[in-house]
């Protein structure tokens, strides 16, 4: 069933503002914007909004009282946000506004998240006036908000290049996250990827390949650990059979990955879930096994 949002203060309908997203530099399709820009390029995107005539009346607010158009962009991989805000203003009878929001191109990656919001006083209803309005309410907000895609999706493991010192990370040549609210069924490139530290002289060599097989073998491993912590989890939740189930109908999810991986361990999945669990040291094992790492300088 899904979820309905219910807010304490009165609020328009979907309908009562209508929207408009667009990249003005560069001037392109949201879809086009992997084809055409360079990491460092800065963005701008341009957000208008107007109001329909009832949306006063049903936010149960007036004319003369403050009401903003806000557009904030999320970039969750490097951890940066950018937020403007404009009044809405009238213009032969029509209530309008729009904003510009530059994004920093050395500061993205991956994707981002473009969030529009309606701000202003918001009727609670409340007999005693001191609580009757909730100053700053979000009176509406885009319904579906659109991407900023950096990055075409290939058959690579999903990968970043970021600065972990900009990003408040560990000073580490590379790192695994996942998601923290991604279930088994999620894809794998939203699920889980890799960030290589643009910090440290070894991340161009990582990135196109060649770096000393030791590190792609380390990398692997960490995979390897990444993906089995992460559906061990959820081993409450899913029962083996229906992980199973998912495996055969999403090819591409986060528990066919893991079932993968425990197949190159030598285990089947239940099992490999439960050394993620219980023997966190013997899967790091497995994993460096499996990955083969410095089985070269083997006697």
């Amino acid at each position: 069933m899904p979820a309905i949002e219910s807010r304490p203060y009165r609020v328009p309908p979907a309908r009562a503002v209508a929207v408009n997203v667009r990249l003005l530099d560069p001037e392109v399709a949201f879809e086009d914007l992997p084809d055409v820009w360079e990491p460092g390029r800065d963005l701008t995107v341009g957000i208008t909004a107007s109001l329909t005539p009832d949306f006063w009346e049903v936010a149960g607010i007036g004319t003369d009282e403050d009401l903003s158009l806000v557009a904030s962009i999320t970039c969750l991989a490097a951890r940066t946000k950018w937020r403007e805000s404009v009044p809405f203003t009238a213009e032969n009878g029509v209530w309008g506004a729009s904003v510009a929001v530059v994004v920093d191109g050395s500061a993205v990656a991956v994707e981002a998240l473009i969030d529009v919001a309606v701000v202003g006083p918001g009727r609670t209803g409340h007999p005693d006036a001191a609580r009757g309005v909730h100053r700053a309410a979000r009176l509406w907000n885009l319904p579906a908000p659109p991407k900023l895609l950096f990055e075409r999706l290939g058959n690579d493991f999903p990968t970043s290049a970021v600065s972990f010192e900009h990003t408040m990370r560990l000073r580490l040549p590379w790192a695994i996250e996942t998601a923290h609210e991604a279930d088994p069924t999620w894809g794998v490139t939203s699920a889980i990827r890799l960030y290589v530290n643009t910090d440290f002289a070894a991340a161009e060599r990582i990135l196109d390949g060649t770096a000393e097989p030791m590190v792609y073998e380390s990398i692997q491993a960490d995979i390897y650990v990444s993906v089995l912590h992460q559906l061990a989890g959820w081993r409450t939740s899913y029962t083996s059979a229906a992980m199973n189930e998912i495996v055969q109908e999403e090819p591409t999810s986060l528990v066919a990955l893991g079932a993968n991986v425990a197949s190159a361990l030598g285990l089947d999945l239940e099992l490999a879930l439960r050394l993620a669990s219980e023997e966190p040291s013997r899967l790091l094992d497995r994993a460096r096994e499996a990955a083969g790492f410095m089985s070269e300088h083997r006697e």
